[in-house]
């Protein structure tokens, strides 16, 4: 098993990543790295959500950015013998590749295609946390959460399902629990969608598309 993102590349290099990613089952709760930890492995999400966050000084903690599927994160693993200086957390379950981030560099400058593929990820990934910033910055939070319901919305046994808690939404739109709750309950009644454990389930998308709008 190996990640799709792979599927691009030929041998030889995608054989030899392919011994280089490691697969583990990503479950909810679960903390790759914390920081102090020593940064000798950088992560590829295929499924499932993970939150980056670090402590603040009065003993909480703030949500730095969100990966999803398709991004990389432990990224110092890149760097060379550091340390990772946060948290990651698993928010959703799924699957995640890890891959020693100095063999990975090796194989990157041995082999053009791999580095344009790591330089693509990075890429990728600083475009989607500006976009995310941009959006914390100049949207209120109701259309904030709309627009996150929409576009995790997937086909599930109940509907139109976002398999998410309230906590892990508002780590998504950069809110608080209390806040997302209230406004779900407003959307809730609205006939929009329906709540259940740690899962939305949208019934009327176009609906749930004006009213954050409007």
């Amino acid at each position: 098993m190996a990640p799709r993102i792979l599927e691009a590349l030929d041998d030889p290099p995608k054989g030899m990543l392919e011994e280089l990613f490691k697969p583990r089952r990503a479950r909810r709760g679960r903390v790759f790295f914390r920081p102090g930890d020593r940064a000798d492995d950088v992560y590829y999400l295929e499924d499932g959500w993970v939150r980056i966050y670090a402590p603040t000084e009065d003993d909480g903690e703030i949500t730095l950015a969100v990966v999803g599927p398709g991004e990389i994160f432990g990224e110092a693993a890149l760097h060379g013998d550091r340390e990772y200086g946060v948290y990651a957390e698993v928010m959703s379950p799924g699957q995640v590749y890890l891959a020693p981030g100095q063999k990975l560099l090796r194989v990157a400058a041995r082999y053009p295609e791999v580095g344009a593929l790591v330089v693509r990820l990075l890429t990728e990934r600083l475009w989607r946390l500006q976009n995310w910033m941009k959006e914390l910055r100049y949207r209120e939070v109701r259309p904030r959460l709309v627009r996150t319901l929409l576009n995790l919305m997937r086909e599930g046994e109940g509907g139109l399902e976002v398999a998410l808690s309230h906590q892990d939404l508002a780590h998504l739109i950069g809110s608080t629990r209390e806040t997302v709750t209230k406004i779900l309950g407003e959307l809730a009644a609205a006939g929009l969608l329906e709540l259940g454990y740690r899962k939305v389930i949208v019934r009327d998308p176009e609906g749930l598309a004006a009213y954050g709008e409007a």
